[in-house]
């Protein structure tokens, strides 16, 4: 008889990883970098510093300036760094220094601290989506250029390559820090919940679409030596979906382009059988079939939801980025794709929760249903609110304003008879104007306050609001306004602008004046307002200012003939007619030099 014993027995575990304590190291040390950076910018705002200027986003997004508009900035040339390096080096990026992947990465070691391992999300058309979306972002600008623009819009230039690496707005191309918050979490947390680990790497990363075939031809790999015995523990701690014993059985390396070389295989393997480094690139001809999720007539539907999504999120409520929209709507088509699941198969799961079993609906199953539907008619919702956008804008252009109005309220909130949860302040503006143009001041007045309140302080709307209020408001209302605003924003050069001449064209002249020299006195470059304030002197001022004021834009705005012709004017008011003429004579000297 066996004899029967009461000693454990020791399984074998996966070994603690070396690199990943590295990494994470790395990552929130690039974390750490990011509000150093930020901190930087808003106290050099504060108090000065380097003249107020710091460097330009170190972004890869901000490479699309160069092919857009041809300006070389920090992010372009961090960019192009990281696709040569990809290209040599492989996909480390991604696994190294990518804050989104730290995001991800925190997201899955918190699940699986509750016990929940997402499972991966395998579909064959949606991996396409980064690298079409990476296309039109710097590739599609370039072709427009050189294939479509000389027919299509012949006066369009090359523009002159220029740098840009400083700049006084660090946060000009990224959304509002409030809205941060939930691009952040769709994209780096969400995305995994549902997706799985690395979820928006795989399906939503347009800089991915990049680095993924460069990692292809790299020469650099996860190879394996002659003690594998395919235990199978590399693939098991691998959070970038690769089968990595599978591949390096069949391959010697791995060939999976999703390898962000975070190395975890290495360190878990306990034969010390692999390893990275440099060889042979690999060719391969024939990968072994994957396993889906998706018959290839769910995946149809998949990506064309997703797809549906992706364009009805976009700018949405003229809030919603375009990264954002594809972390939105990667989980809304994963919610509405487990929904029809539910429907549809008698059994089904989410991590550890049964939705249905045996065909029978369990609660939690109901809950799911009731989130996935909720979730399409949001999408639906979306899509028929961006819709009316499009045939608003429409009716404009074809100069049918009635259309225009009823598409344009149908698109707005629900508590103006529109479908929306809230107001675009694009169409807004859009149905000021037209307002405006039917004498309906109060009507326009109104939506541009709302459009007022949804952007917070802004040039643009502050102006065309102060030019509504003239036509109907109170000259005290009028002044409030303006001091108030101005009082707050002493660089908005427009809206001095447009201050003074409210005040000369309602005939208060000696404030006119008395307000354009403080304009000046706080925008000392600002050319016309320069230019205003010499005309109030020249017409209803002291003329003998005119010609100082006029005299010293010449010594500042040398180049321009505007300066010269001002000086002329002023001089030809005081009686000095031969100095007129010189100054006449020097603009149309500067100005045929410069033709």
């Amino acid at each position: 008889m066996q004899e029967v014993t009461n000693k454990s027995i020791a399984l074998p575990v996966i070994q603690k990883k070396k690199h990943n304590r590295k990494r994470w190291l790395v990552l929130i040390a690039v974390q750490v970098l990011i509000f150093v950076h930020i901190a930087v910018w808003l106290l050099g705002e504060k108090f000065g510093w380097f003249g107020g200027k710091t460097l330009t986003p170190i972004e890869p997004s901000e490479g699309m300036e160069f092919v857009r508009t041809g300006v070389i900035n920090a992010g372009a040339i961090f960019f192009a760094v990281a696709l040569l390096s990809t290209l040599i080096f492989g996909r480390w990026f991604c696994g190294w220094g990518c804050h989104i992947v730290l995001l991800q990465d925190a997201c899955l070691w918190i699940l699986r601290k509750m016990h929940i391992r997402p499972k991966p999300f395998r579909a064959r058309w949606l991996m396409w989506f980064p690298f079409g979306l990476a296309v039109y972002m710097f590739i599609w600008p370039l072709f427009y250029r050189i294939a479509l623009a000389p027919w299509l819009q012949p006066e369009l230039r090359w523009p002159e390559i220029t740098a840009q690496l400083l700049t006084e707005d660090f946060w000009e191309s990224f959304v509002p820090p409030l809205l941060a918050i939930p691009f952040l979490f769709i994209c780096g947390f969400a995305t995994v919940y549902v997706l799985g680990a690395k979820g928006f790497c795989t399906y939503g990363c347009p800089y991915g679409g990049f680095f993924k075939p460069l990692d292809a031809v790299s020469p650099m790999r996860v190879r394996v030596n002659d003690n594998c015995r395919q235990c199978g523990k590399c693939t098991a701690v691998c959070t970038s979906n690769v089968r990595v014993h599978e591949e390096v059985h069949l391959y010697k390396m791995v060939v999976d382009s999703g390898c962000m070389k975070i190395m975890d295989c290495i360190d878990a393997c306990p034969n010390d059988a692999l390893s990275i480094g440099f060889g042979k690139i690999p060719k391969v001809k024939e990968k072994p079939l994957r396993k889906y999720d998706l018959t290839l007539k769910s995946e149809i539907g998949v990506t064309l939801f997703f797809l549906f999504g992706f364009f009805s999120y976009r700018g949405m409520y003229a809030v919603v980025p375009m990264l954002m929209a594809v972390g939105m709507s990667l989980v809304a088509t994963w919610l509405v794709w487990k929904g029809i699941k539910i429907l549809m198969t008698p059994n089904v799961s989410f991590h550890k929760t049964q939705l249905r079993f045996h065909g029978k609906l369990r609660p939690a199953g109901r809950v799911f249903l009731l989130v996935a539907f909720s979730t399409f008619l949001f999408t639906v919702q979306s899509a028929a609110i961006h819709s009316c956008n499009i045939l608003g804008d429409m009716a404009v252009l074809n100069n049918d304003k009635d259309s225009a109005m009823m598409y344009y309220k149908l698109s707005g909130p629900i508590h103006d008879g529109g479908l929306g949860f809230t107001s675009n302040p694009n169409i807004d503006l859009a149905m000021s104007r037209i307002y405006e143009s039917q004498s309906e001041f109060r009507e326009a007045e109104r939506l541009l306050w709302r459009v007022d309140s949804r952007v917070g302080a802004d040039e643009n709307v502050t102006m065309l609001l102060g030019q509504m209020m003239q036509y109907h408001q109170q000259e005290l209302n009028i002044k409030s306004f303006y001091e108030d605003r101005l009082n707050e924003n002493k660089h908005w050069e427009q809206v001095w602008e447009d201050y003074v001449g409210w005040l000369k064209r309602d005939s208060f002249y000696a404030y006119a004046i008395e307000t354009s020299m403080e304009s000046v006195r706080e925008n000392p470059d600002a050319i016309r307002l320069n230019i205003q304030l010499v005309l109030l002197e020249t017409e209803y001022g002291n003329v003998e200012n005119a010609i100082a004021l006029a005299t010293t834009m010449t010594e500042i705005f040398q180049n321009d003939p505007r300066s010269w012709r001002l000086l002329a004017r002023a001089l030809d008011k005081s009686g000095d007619y031969i100095g007129a003429m010189k100054a006449q004579s020097k603009a149309i000297e500067i100005q045929s030099a410069a033709n």
